[in-house]
């Protein structure tokens, strides 16, 4: 069986990653001949478009110049991750199998409800002609069925290996915290100024240490001086220099106002480091650790549209670690039942792919 992804170019989105890990857990269910194909432009890329991956190498990458037709010629699978490019669809279903995984955070960009009324008709038109749809996490599918769209509710998981080993503290009298901005996405997606203002309403007696990574330089975000007892990391880095950074955090805080789904806080679980994260979905349906200090209370939410944006409290977020000051947060993670946890997701994740390109059915059975 010939399975085919498509992925963006730039090996520092997020849907390059998904992209990965679909092959991932198809090579792990045995299927050998999983290729991704990697545009400048996924939404405009059509038959006739040559493609260029020299940005994004991967183990399932197919050669550089090849022309997309070629390549799709032959394939009995092909996914598509978020983007839906409905010419590229229509050329080749039934022929081909689509797969697609959308995220649903788009929805919440204002001006844009003619559009996705537009996607919901799309993507309903293609349901009927044979597509699959998967949604990451129970809430997504929800939302997705309650507007009529079929989807299958997939245990997304990541190919990282699962610590088993409690962390050694970063210092004996301090309590390193580490909040990953990425690239800050629309609408400071990601609470960088939630952060912010948190840190500046910390008591002046407090042990933490604060660390923030970002990638845009920080005049982008527009809050006037970084504070001085921030460590400030900006630009890219490469994935070893990173795995660094986020492996010297007790723990780590995201803020997020709305995610597609929270890669980098599934990462940061698998490395043993507890998460804190803003209480509404799918955040907090990635928590894996039952202990309200590790939820950050929303002042506000708002559905708007497929998803819902979350407006995490400052004050929650000076609150948690108050509570949490004094103890080392390492002792909070991993467990046997959280370690289990993650590792049945990975299972999951492997034998749900597997048995959807495997079979002629357009879903499977609900994870045990």
């Amino acid at each position: 069986m010939n399975i085919g992804i498509l992925a963006p170019d730039n090996p520092h989105k997020g849907l390059h990653r998904d992209a990965e890990l679909i092959a991932w857990a198809l090579d792990e269910g045995g299927f050998s001949n999983v290729e991704i194909l990697h545009l400048k432009n996924i939404r405009a890329d059509v038959l006739s478009t040559k493609s260029s991956n020299s940005g994004a190498p991967s183990k399932w990458s197919v050669c550089e110049g090849i022309a997309l037709d070629k390549w799709i010629h032959g394939l009995d699978v092909l996914f598509f991750s978020e983007v839906l490019n409905c010419e590229l669809i229509e050329k080749i279903l039934p022929v081909i199998k689509v797969v697609y995984v959308p995220n649903l955070e788009w929805t919440i960009i204002k001006g844009k409800s003619g559009e996705v009324a537009t996607w919901i008709s799309e993507v309903r038109g293609f349901i009927k002609k044979g597509m699959v749809v998967l949604a990451k996490t129970p809430t997504a599918g929800k939302v997705l069925q309650q507007h009529d769209i079929e989807c299958n509710i997939v245990d997304w998981s990541i190919p990282d290996a699962i610590s088993k080993k409690k962390r050694k503290p970063y210092s004996k009298s301090r309590i390193r915290v580490l909040m990953n901005a990425g690239l800050g996405g629309w609408k400071s997606r990601r609470g960088v100024d939630v952060m912010i203002e948190a840190i500046n309403m910390m008591p002046k007696n407090h042990t933490f240490d604060f660390v923030l990574k970002t990638i845009k330089p920080w005049e982008e975000y527009e809050l006037g001086e970084c504070p001085v007892s921030v460590e400030l990391v900006e630009g890219f880095i490469d994935r070893d220099e990173m795995d660094k950074l986020v492996d010297s955090a007790d723990i780590i805080i995201y803020p997020s106002r709305f995610e597609g789904f929270g890669l980098s806080q599934l990462e940061a679980l698998h490395r043993g480091i507890p998460v804190m994260c803003t209480d509404g979905w799918p955040m907090n349906e990635l928590q894996t650790i039952a202990d309200g200090r590790l939820l950050i209370k929303p002042s506000s939410m708002e559905p708007l549209r497929l998803a819902w944006s979350f407006e995490p409290s400052p004050k929650s977020i000076v609150e948690n670690l108050v509570a949490l000051d004094g103890e080392n947060p390492c002792d909070l993670f991993p467990t046997v039942q959280v370690t289990n946890g993650l590792r049945k997701k990975q299972e999951n994740f492997v034998k749900q792919l597997s048995e959807l390109v495997s079979s002629n059915k357009e879903g499977f059975d609900e994870p045990v």
